[in-house]
């Protein structure tokens, strides 16, 4: 399945994988994401860039690709993750997805990280809240 934007750079799987690619070697390369990436992922980005590929493809071209769960991997990430990491996880997937897509394309690829953003971080902080609470 291919999404038509019409224009030469359509969402498929090969412009996913070239997105999932650029974005996180800017990610390994940043200062407040680089470090964290570095400690959960180590030398294993292999795995995690197609597993990123898969998740991608599944969210932009409901290819099905993806199994797994990314509420519980980034909710037992410790030291906690907060808004600045998704702040900055948005910045650059805004920059790199506005570099390689037209407009509308890298509008609905922000779009959806902007709702995961939203949902992964309010999972967060009301799991930490709890957590307080019950301690």
């Amino acid at each position: 399945m291919v999404v038509q934007f019409g224009t030469a750079n359509d969402i498929n799987e090969s412009s996913i994988a070239n997105l999932v690619d650029r974005f996180y070697s800017r990610v390994r390369e940043d200062d407040v994401l680089g470090p964290v990436f570095s400690r959960v992922i180590g030398d294993e980005w292999e795995p995690h860039l197609e597993k990123m590929r898969a998740f991608w493809s599944s969210l932009m071209l409901a290819s099905g690709r993806y199994k797994g769960n990314p509420m519980m991997a980034h909710l037992m990430l410790l030291p906690r993750i907060g808004a600045e990491h998704f702040d900055r996880w948005l910045n650059i997937w805004k920059q790199t997805t506005a570099e390689m897509f037209p407009p509308l394309a890298a509008a609905v690829f922000v779009s959806k990280a902007e709702t995961i953003a939203e949902r992964l971080l309010a999972t967060i902080d009301s799991h930490h809240a709890y957590l307080a609470a019950t301690n």
